[in-house]
C-alpha cells in the first residue's frame, strides 16, 4: 500500500489536510503550549508524509504563532533529507505539503521564496478571479480598505477552503499544467473562534466542508480551541453553543455583522453559501454526527474509539488513533508507524 489510489485508470496523490491554529488560552488550561501543539503536528504529519502521502494547509507565509505553514515546510524538508541519506527509507517518495493561498496573502511570496521551497512545496494561489468574482467587481489595490476590499477578501477564503477540498490546476508561464489533488482526509485541533476575517471562523468552514464531501474528519477536541466546540456539540445533546451559531458570532465578532449584510447587497460567488446558510447547514451536519458519530465523520474507528479521538488530552493516544482511522480509511500503511 501506498499514499496514492488508482482513479479512472490513473494515480492519485492521497492528500491529508490539517485545520489547526494556536489558541493559548486552550492549551495552557491543559498544561500545554505552543510546543506541544508542533510536536502533536509533526508526530501526526511525519507518518503520512513516509506513506508517500502528501499534506495540506492553508495557511500564509508570515511567521507567527497561529501560523503553522513554515513548521510544515521544515517537517517535509526534513523527511526529504533523511529519506535522501541513505537510510532504511530510501526507496520511499515522500509526501509534499500543498499549500493553498487566498489573496492577498499570495502576494507576499516572492519568486525567490517559492523556488527555496520547490521541492517541498506546491503553493495553489486562489486569485479573485478564481473565486468566481466578476473582473468588473475585482479590486486591485490589497491595501483596500473599502466594503468590496472586505468582502473579496472573504469570499477568497471560502473558496480557497472549497477548492483545496476539491482540487484543480497549477497554471505555471513557459511550464505545463500542473494538477493538484484533492484533500481525501483532514486533521482538526486547536483552532479560535474569534479574530477571523472570513464569513466564520476558518476552521467552522473546513468543517462544514470536509463533512459537506463525506470525507473523513478526525476532530481532536481535547486539545481545546473551535475544535473542542465542535467536539462538544458533536457529542452532545441539545441546543448548539452560542458559539457555534451566526446569532453568537455576530455578538462576539464586531465586524460579521457587517459582512453579513454585504452577502445581501454583493453578488455571493457559487456555491459559497450565505453566512446564514453557512451557520444552517452546519448546524444541520452536527446534528447528523451526533446520531453516529463514527459513521458521519467516517473516522474508520469503532465509536468508543472515535469518542476518545475527539476528546482525549493525550498527544499519544490522539496519534495513535489518528493513524489507526487513515489507515483503515485511507490505507495508509502508518497504524504501526
Amino acid at each position: 500500500m501506498s499514499g496514492s489510489t488508482r482513479r479512472s485508470g490513473r494515480d492519485v496523490i492521497t492528500v491529508v489536510a490539517f485545520s489547526i491554529s494556536y489558541d493559548e488560552r486552550a492549551l495552557l488550561a491543559r498544561g500545554l503550549g505552543l510546543e506541544h501543539l508542533r510536536e502533536l503536528l509533526k508526530r501526526l504529519g511525519r507518518p503520512i508524509l513516509r506513506a508517500s502521502a502528501s499534506l495540506a494547509y492553508g495557511g500564509h507565509w508570515k511567521r507567527s504563532e497561529d501560523n503553522f505553514t513554515f513548521d510544515l515546510l521544515e517537517l517535509v524538508s526534513a523527511e526529504q533529507a533523511d529519506n535522501t541519506a541513505g537510510g532504511p527509507d530510501t526507496s520511499k517518495v515522500i509526501g509534499r505539503l500543498y499549500n493553498h493561498v487566498a489573496w492577498p496573502h499570495y502576494l507576499d511570496i516572492t519568486p525567490r521564496i517559492e523556488a527555496t521551497w520547490v521541492d517541498a512545496c506546491r503553493i495553489i494561489r486562489v486569485s479573485q478571479e478564481r473565486a468566481g468574482i466578476s473582473a468588473a467587481d475585482v479590486v486591485e489595490d490589497p491595501n483596500e480598505t473599502t466594503e468590496r476590499a472586505r468582502f473579496n477578501k472573504a469570499v477568497v477564503l471560502s473558496a480557497m477552503r472549497r477548492i483545496a477540498m476539491q482540487g484543480g490546476v497549477i497554471n505555471t508561464p513557459d511550464a505545463p499544467q500542473e494538477e493538484v489533488p484533492a484533500v481525501h482526509a483532514r486533521i482538526m485541533l486547536g483552532g479560535r473562534a474569534d479574530r477571523y476575517s472570513g464569513f466564520m471562523p476558518g476552521l467552522f468552514e473546513e468543517a462544514l466542508v470536509t463533512l459537506e464531501l463525506g470525507c473523513p474528519l478526525y476532530v481532536l477536541g481535547g486539545f481545546g480551541g473551535v475544535s473542542q466546540l465542535l467536539s462538544e456539540a458533536m457529542l452532545g445533546a441539545g441546543e448548539l453553543p452560542p458559539a457555534l451559531t451566526e446569532a453568537g458570532q455576530r455578538r462576539s465578532n464586531p465586524e460579521l455583522p457587517g459582512l453579513a449584510d454585504l452577502c445581501g447587497r454583493f453578488a455571493m460567488p457559487a456555491p459559497i453559501p450565505s453566512v446564514g446558510d453557512a451557520y444552517r447547514k452546519l448546524a444541520q451536519l452536527i446534528l447528523e454526527v451526533r446520531a453516529n458519530p463514527e459513521q458521519r465523520l467516517r473516522t474508520g474507528l469503532s465509536r468508543a474509539e472515535t469518542v476518545e479521538l475527539m476528546t482525549t488530552r493525550d498527544i499519544s493516544s490522539a496519534v495513535r488513533l489518528v493513524r489507526k482511522g487513515l489507515y483503515c480509511q485511507l490505507s495508509l500503511p502508518i497504524w504501526q508507524a
